[in-house]
């Protein structure tokens, strides 16, 4: 839908975005970008995407209805960092019919606070916090998860780092409401 490319400071805001094959918003390595207060639907792959060499993200007010993930804030790996994923509506989420499968809600990896969301169909994950060794300073508090297979996944791989998890409200996650994972 809107792709922003190595641009810094961009604001997103109030649009309404449906039936994309992929991305309604994808910053990459755009620092410092705001999605803010979209409506997204019927999308295939990640809704709202934070990647790559970026440093600061603000996904905040955004509501998603059916996609493969909601969320990303990914590749810490090459620089992918600081963001605040705040009071979105993440619901409706699937399973795609490739490798690549998702189903979802938020997933973060390095010095992110995840706050005051609400996220309810996850066939996978509510929330995934950190990919192997690929986890730092994330902070999860006061979400509200429901209907998923895991509410949150946490990597505990040797190498991760840390996490806060706490005052989530999870409710009919069929295999765990807080689980490690390697």
């Amino acid at each position: 839908g809107i792709n922003v490319f190595r641009a810094g400071s961009v604001l997103v805001n109030a649009n309404r975005i449906a039936d994309c094959a992929f991305s309604a918003i994808r910053s990459n390595s755009g620092s410092n970008c705001q999605m803010v207060a979209n409506s997204c639907a019927r999308l295939g792959e990640v809704a709202l995407y934070a990647e790559y060499t970026f440093e600061g993200a603000i996904i905040a007010n955004n509501i998603v209805d059916a996609a493969a993930m909601g969320v990303s804030v990914t590749n810490f790996k090459q620089g992918g960092r600081l963001a605040v994923v705040q009071g979105n509506i993440i619901r409706n989420l699937f399973l795609r019919k490739d490798v690549d499968t998702r189903g979802i809600g938020i997933g973060v990896e390095a010095d992110s606070v995840v706050s005051n969301n609400v996220i309810e169909g996850a066939p996978a994950y509510g929330i995934l916090v950190g990919w192997g060794d690929f986890l730092r300073d994330v902070s999860v508090t006061d979400n509200v998860i429901r209907k998923s297979h895991i509410g949150i996944g946490v990597s505990v791989s040797p190498s991760a780092g840390t996490a806060l998890i706490t005052d989530n409200l999870i409710t009919e996650a069929k295999d765990g409401a807080i689980r490690a994972m390697d």
